[in-house]
């Protein structure tokens, strides 16, 4: 299976070859502030299976996590492991947006207090 996406101007296109290891939102506060939201939604791959193409620029967010963005329209694209091992893409960056669906909540212990968690999905309070 094969997985492609983008971001807001076409920039920076992106391929993932495979199913992906988890499919979740991120409550940490590291994606929180990254993404201005209240989560991140994202699919994680091993990165030697993901390529990119276009101008993108990586901030790291902390000594395990680059955040990796299109440096021309700004869109947030990844979380990805420095060490090379595997990358979280966000759903929203897919090209179909519904290919793929959330199968947990990780990092609730961070969750903000007006978010209401009732979709019936696995809750972890950090990581599963």
């Amino acid at each position: 299976m094969t997985h492609e996406g983008g971001c807001l101007c076409g920039r920076v296109r992106w391929k993932a070859e495979g199913e992906p290891l988890n499919v979740g939102y991120c409550h940490c506060r590291l994606c929180q502030k990254a993404m201005g939201g209240p989560y991140f939604v994202r699919a994680v791959f091993p990165q030697d299976q993901v390529t990119v193409e276009g101008n993108f620029e990586q901030f790291p967010s902390s000594d395990r996590l680059w955040r990796v963005f299109c440096k021309e329209c700004g869109t947030r694209l990844f979380g990805k492991r420095s060490d090379g091992s595997v990358m979280g893409i966000g759903l929203a960056t897919f090209d179909d947006p519904n290919a793929l669906k959330p199968a947990m909540h990780m990092f609730t212990n961070y969750k903000v207090g007006w978010l209401d968690l009732n979709d019936g999905l696995p809750q972890h309070g950090e990581r599963p």
